[in-house]
């Protein structure tokens, strides 16, 4: 029996959509967690398994269920090559870099402290806030822009990530179509987190006038993955930008 639940879970992990609940497939996914949280014998089973494949788990709670981290060469590895990432993709060394700054902003613009982050992946009764695509590009903007003051023009092939965004115009002109601007890479790399279920779409407006939230499973999965100085400028960035601009929902949402 153990062997049986261990691949139902297995099953489960592997699904991102999956979350615990108290009906159907999703009681069956809940009882399968309560049994890895509570049964040490069980946990190590599944645990074990993982290891042979390449995973842990980075995650486990009642109400999100389990987060897996796989290793590149794994075969559940997460994306499955490094070009269906947005910033993986064949493109201008100035549009990449910018696109990899995108995940840790957002991570940064929601949660500014590491308990916040802590909070949020923990916390089932703390709603994430909604983000709207032209406040996180300009943090990002402002967040380069002070970079830029502080530190001499970079040079050579390891400029950091901040230094290509301020070469980006924010909009479209005459001379720049939408999509090499700074808003069209925030709009794309959230899009991109939607379609891979870890953010929410909150409107159907254009693509760089859209909202969205992300998921309390994409804080799960990145929150050991920024300890870094890049993700420690952010967040000191963070706690001094306008909160003003940020929004929040009293509508739930999935984990």
């Amino acid at each position: 029996m153990n062997g049986t639940d261990a691949g139902r879970l297995l099953v489960f992990a592997l699904d991102v959509t999956a979350t615990p609940g108290r009906t159907g497939q999703s009681a069956e996914y809940a009882r399968l967690v309560a049994r890895y949280l509570g049964e040490e014998t069980f946990r190590l089973l599944f645990d074990d398994i993982l290891e042979g494949a390449g995973c842990s788990v980075a995650h486990a709670s009642p109400e999100t269920g389990l987060v897996l981290l796989a290793e590149q060469d794994s075969a559940w590895a997460w994306p499955r090559r490094s070009s269906d990432l947005p910033w993986g993709r064949k493109q201008k060394e100035e549009h990449r870099a910018a696109r990899m700054l995108v995940v840790p902003a957002l991570l940064a613009y929601i949660a500014p402290t590491a308990a916040d982050l802590e909070d949020y992946v923990e916390d089932h009764t703390r709603l994430l806030p909604d983000v709207p695509v032209s406040d996180l590009e300009d943090f990002i903007r402002q967040f380069a822009l002070q970079q830029e003051a502080a530190t001499a023009n970079p040079v050579g092939d390891d400029r950091p990530l901040w230094w290509h965004w301020v070469q980006l115009p924010q909009v479209r002109s005459a001379e720049r179509s939408a999509r090499t601007t700074s808003t069209y890479l925030v709009a794309d790399v959230l899009d991109f987190l939607q379609e891979q279920h870890l953010a929410v779409r909150r409107d159907n407006r254009p693509l760089t006038e859209t909202v969205y939230r992300p998921r309390r499973r994409l804080m799960a999965h990145y929150r050991d993955l920024l300890l870094h100085d890049l993700f420690a400028g952010l967040q000191a960035f963070s706690t001094t930008y306008d909160s003003a601009a940020r929004t929040s929902s009293d509508e739930g949402i999935q984990p």
